[in-house]
């Protein structure tokens, strides 16, 4: 079941673009100043966290039954019938809808003490630290959901104005169940730099991740590097 969770971070068996394929390949023409962008699932961790926090957030039972309600959504999924994004607005329709935001905040922020921790490569933490002290312009792009990422990066102090994620819509304290805004994802990565920066034209220096869905925003780097912190 665990794999239709992880559609947008499974980075096996996916052809990968030449400029993807080096660990840090430059691209000429370019000045040297501009933004540091990283993804989190599968390039600083070495799991992918959405699912993992679903089951974390539910319990086992209750997200047995969930997993068991979107086997339909899965299914339709790998008959090619809708995309990843529809998947991900499903899921979190399933498992978010109608909930507490102060119950799910809690819940990340232990999530991100307990079980986020022991997810993180140290060679990547290492170099999102040294970067971190060069400015403020480091960023984190990632599909996951912004309640935990939010609780881990500010645990590092890191800003977090500085996380570019999927925000869960909400009104009077209780979650929607939907999206707010859209799934942050392949061409969608290089949609919410943008938007964040109220800019057309965005420049990324550096710029580092591990699977298909980092792809445009790996192009788009000065500097790219792919699975850089793999032993």
């Amino acid at each position: 079941m665990g794999q239709f969770l992880q559609v947008e971070n499974d980075s096996s068996n996916k052809p990968v673009p030449p400029s993807e394929k080096l660990k840090g390949a430059k691209k000429s023409g370019q000045a040297d100043e501009g933004l540091i962008v990283f993804d989190f699932d599968g390039t600083i961790t070495t799991k992918d966290t959405f699912a993992l926090f679903l089951r974390y957030h539910a319990g086992f039972w209750r997200w047995l039954l969930n997993i068991t309600l979107l086997l339909p959504t899965f299914i339709a999924y790998k008959l090619g019938r809708i995309d990843r994004h529809q998947v991900k607005a499903a899921v979190i329709r399933r498992f978010f809808k109608n909930s507490s935001v102060a119950e799910v905040d809690d819940r990340a922020k232990r999530f991100a003490q307990e079980v986020i921790p022991g997810l993180i490569r140290p060679k990547a933490l290492a170099c999102f630290k040294e970067k971190m002290a060069e400015g403020d312009h480091v960023y984190i792009c990632s599909a996951s959901i912004s309640p935990y990422l939010l609780h881990w990066a500010e645990s590092h102090g890191f800003p977090g104005k500085n996380v570019l994620s999927v925000e869960l819509s909400e009104a009077s304290g209780v979650l929607s169940g939907e999206i707010a805004g859209y799934n942050v994802w392949g061409p969608n990565k290089i949609r919410r730099l943008n938007d964040a920066l109220r800019s057309g034209n965005i420049h990324i220096a550096e710029a580092y991740g591990d699977s298909e869905g980092d792809g445009e925003l790996l192009n788009a780097a000065k500097e790219s590097f792919y699975r850089p912190f793999r032993v």
